[in-house]
């Protein structure tokens, strides 16, 4: 079950049909609705994969959804919701609220960079600090730690990345 960050993200750099090759992937109308507000390539690519591979799901469980408004935005919450719901093997958050959340419920959690690390680790791509440097300049921030970590897992080098606090686009 995966967020609107991730889809968008993924889309901005060309990478949205990784998602495919991690299984079968739901996104809840929320998402979908979130991602209508902006008419870019981002949601021409969301609206292919909804005809191809990626599937749209709605949250029934109403009680859930309203406790999880109160604290998370509608698409994360509708994601948890999802993911309980289909009892999901994965859910994609990048918000880190949101995965606090995910986490507090059972749920595994992998986000953009997990995304592009296991792609990387599986020779869908293959150069995973490129990956990153492209979402950087679509505008993704993560934490230079959490990147060194992910380079080190993927065999990649972290001398290419800057240590100097926040790394911007």
């Amino acid at each position: 079950i995966v967020d609107t960050g991730p889809l968008l993200f993924l889309s901005k750099i060309d990478r949205l049909s990784i998602l495919e090759k991690f299984g079968q992937i739901l996104v809840p109308t929320g998402v979908i609705s979130e991602i209508k507000h902006k008419q870019d390539e981002a949601l021409t690519a969301v609206v292919k994969a909804t005809k191809d591979w990626l599937s749209i799901g709605t949250v029934k469980d109403k009680n859930l959804f309203k406790v999880l408004s109160k604290e998370l935005d509608e698409g994360e919450s509708e994601v948890i919701c999802l993911a309980m719901e289909q009892k999901a093997k994965w859910v994609i958050l990048d918000d880190h609220d949101a995965r606090r959340f995910a986490h507090r419920y059972g749920l595994n959690v992998i986000g953009t960079l997990g995304i592009l690390a296991w792609a990387k680790k599986k020779r869908f791509i293959t150069n995973f600090r490129v990956e990153v440097l492209k979402l950087q300049k679509a505008g993704f921030y993560a934490t230079p730690i959490l990147i060194e970590r992910l380079l080190k897992e993927t065999g990649e080098s972290t001398l290419s990345i800057s240590h100097k606090g926040d790394i911007p686009a």
